[in-house]
């Protein structure tokens, strides 16, 4: 009497150990076969674990090069992010304060300072959030000195978002 039990190893491999009359897998010893299609497929799992290894180490060499880039830009921008964040601030704080001509004086200062810090090569590090503050930024402060309060809402916002994701990616280096 012959039972098929189906026994799956690591990876893809299956093998299949044809009993008769024992009572379980262990009373016999794995057949040549069973052995080499083992070992291949523990080779084939430690290639893949070396190649993801590579892969990490080589990532975490590009991530410290980009990180080491990002803080020689910073030395630069970090006074516009941190101008633009003083704009944003002013912006709100006379804005719930109906302070209507501090709201036009801080729109401008806003266009003004985003307009500045789009004119900085980009940053290593999210470059396009970078991108998307500085227009968003600068558009929504013109809005604003404009007297355009209402239209600057959704540049304001966006500008704001970008800004946040911006000082998120580089915050991780």
């Amino acid at each position: 009497m012959k039972r098929l039990i189906f026994v799956t190893l690591a990876g893809p491999v299956l093998a299949v150990a044809a009993l008769t009359g024992c009572a379980n897998v262990l009373h016999h010893a794995a057949s040549p076969a069973a052995t080499r299609a083992t070992a291949s497929a523990t080779q084939a799992t430690a290639s893949a674990a070396q190649a993801t290894a590579a892969a990490a180490a080589a990532a975490q060499a590009s991530a410290r090069i980009t990180c080491s880039e990002q803080s020689t830009w910073d030395k630069r921008g970090a006074a516009s992010v941190t101008a633009l964040y003083a704009d944003t601030g002013a912006l709100s704080a006379d804005g719930s304060a109906g302070n209507l001509p501090g709201v036009a004086k801080a729109g401008r200062i806003l266009a003004s300072d985003a307009i500045a810090a789009a004119a900085l090569p980009l940053p290593p590090i999210d470059p396009g959030s970078w991108k998307t503050l500085t227009v968003d930024y600068a558009a929504a402060g013109s809005a604003i000195a404009g007297g355009d309060l209402s239209g600057a809402v959704p540049q304001l916002e966006a500008g704001n978002s970008a800004i946040s994701a911006f000082s998120g990616a580089t915050g991780k280096c």
